[in-house]
């Protein structure tokens, strides 16, 4: 007679790997940041001095893009510390949740994180054929929130000639990379589609790359990275200041 599995009590357990948290930003904060961007990149911006020559920031990122800007200065304060609180609680979140599910070591429980936002926050204007491959973050943690959208890449994954017939459409998707790819029971990858104010927290060193789509239309997403003041103390008591 066969045995069921229904037969004894199975737990399962996924204690490896990172955790990534997925949210929405503000309807005030999405027009904020991406109106800001695109005056500073339209020239535009009732500050002469921020412009899209002054604040081209491709020296320092890893993408293949045309269009890559610092602009927490196109910002007023006010809007700055907008962004800035709205953006922290989303990180304190994702903290909490790394907490919940285990990954967080326990000697760093008991003591309150205090996240700290990293400048400058910068934006991407990615078109056809561009793309960011795998890398990572300063920092302890990071975000990518999507500014703007066109239907005609995610279109491409369920309508494309091109990717209709493929086990992994990705037309301009984000995935997340960790651990052995070719291990068995085990999923090296973690591919999602970007939305319009949809926002993703991951730790900063996690690998992460950005597929091209063929659509001759743009996509707008803003990213910034944040210091975790306890892993930095922790750090520090770890390996001594240097």
């Amino acid at each position: 007679m066969g045995m069921s599995v229904n037969d004894r009590k199975v737990r399962w357990h996924c204690p490896f790997g990172p955790v990534i948290m997925e949210s929405h930003i503000s309807d005030e904060l999405h027009n904020v940041l991406l109106s800001r961007a695109d005056q500073l990149r339209n020239g535009t911006h009732p500050n002469k001095e921020i412009n899209k020559e002054t604040n081209d920031y491709r020296d320092r990122l890893a993408g293949n893009l045309s269009e890559e800007y610092s602009y927490d200065k196109a910002l007023t304060q006010e809007e700055l510390d907008f962004a800035e609180d709205e953006l922290t609680t989303l990180a304190a979140a994702f903290t909490g949740s790394a907490h919940q599910a285990g990954k967080i070591k326990k000697r760093l429980v008991r003591h309150k994180s205090e996240i700290i936002m990293q400048k400058p926050l910068w934006v991407n204007y990615m078109k056809a054929g561009e793309w960011n491959p795998s890398h990572n973050h300063t920092g302890d943690i990071s975000c990518v929130t999507y500014l703007k959208v066109p239907k005609e890449i995610n279109d491409e994954n369920e309508k494309g000639e091109h990717t209709k017939v493929s086990n992994t459409p990705s037309a301009g998707r984000i995935e997340f990379q960790f651990g052995n790819v070719g291990m068995k029971y085990s999923s090296g990858g973690y591919i999602r589609t970007p939305e319009e104010k949809k926002i993703f927290f991951f730790p900063a060193a996690l690998s992460h790359m950005v597929y091209p789509f063929k659509s001759d239309t743009e996509r707008v997403s803003m990213s910034v990275n944040f210091s975790d003041r306890i892993n930095a103390q922790e750090t520090l008591k770890q390996f001594g200041e240097r």
